[in-house]
């Protein structure tokens, strides 16, 4: 526990002076290095580090019970899930509690941690920050993107985006955007026209 705060106290630092991560050929490489998603409570914002995990919904079930304060989740690095099910379950919860999302400067998210913070009820992003996405695949799905359109598997994530305000068009760049093991990164101009940014 003393090392995994360490940790985070460490990235936080990193962030905050200008460190940033960008190159990531491989999402599952980078998940490998990571723990599992924290929130840190600072007044009423709650700071998130870490790979989304099963236990996701838990932490923020968590968040809103014991910190009903807390109406601003800042997503310093969030660069990804093992568990899309859980992930949009734990999105709701932060849509139906009215909580914002902000990506700060430097700051980093891809992959489901950019489907994350879509559930943002207003949603911020700093300058130079890196949001990453990609096709998705599980042990059924080898890639999303080959998928015919009509197939149900892709009615989860487009039920989703539209729950958060977000057209299905941004989901199917999401997933054409790059190969599951690749990462793809959002330019400004494509930020505002999918509607991730709403301030």
């Amino acid at each position: 526990m003393f090392f995994r705060k360490i940790g985070a106290i460490l990235i936080i630092l990193m962030i905050f002076t200008g460190f940033s991560v960008y190159n990531s050929k491989k999402l599952s490489e980078k998940i490998s290095v990571q723990e599992p998603a924290i929130f840190e409570i600072q007044g009423n914002k709650a700071i998130m580090v870490g790979i989304i995990n099963e236990n996701i919904v838990y932490e923020v079930e968590n968040l809103v019970k014991n910190h009903p304060n807390v109406k601003t989740i800042i997503m310093l690095d969030v660069p990804g899930s093992v568990n899309s099910n859980e992930n949009l379950k734990a999105g709701r919860i932060v849509r139906t509690n009215n909580i914002s999302t902000i990506v700060p400067k430097n700051g980093y998210i891809a992959s489901g941690g950019t489907v994350f913070f879509c559930a943002g009820i207003n949603r911020t992003i700093g300058e130079h920050a890196k949001i990453g996405v990609h096709s998705w695949k599980n042990n059924v799905v080898t890639d999303a993107s080959k998928i015919p359109r009509d197939n149900h598997v892709h009615k989860p994530y487009i039920n989703y985006f539209k729950e958060m305000g977000i057209s299905d068009e941004f989901y199917w760049f999401m997933i054409s955007s790059a190969p599951s093991f690749g990462i793809y990164y959002l330019n400004e101009y494509e930020l505002k026209k999918y509607g991730l940014i709403t301030s």
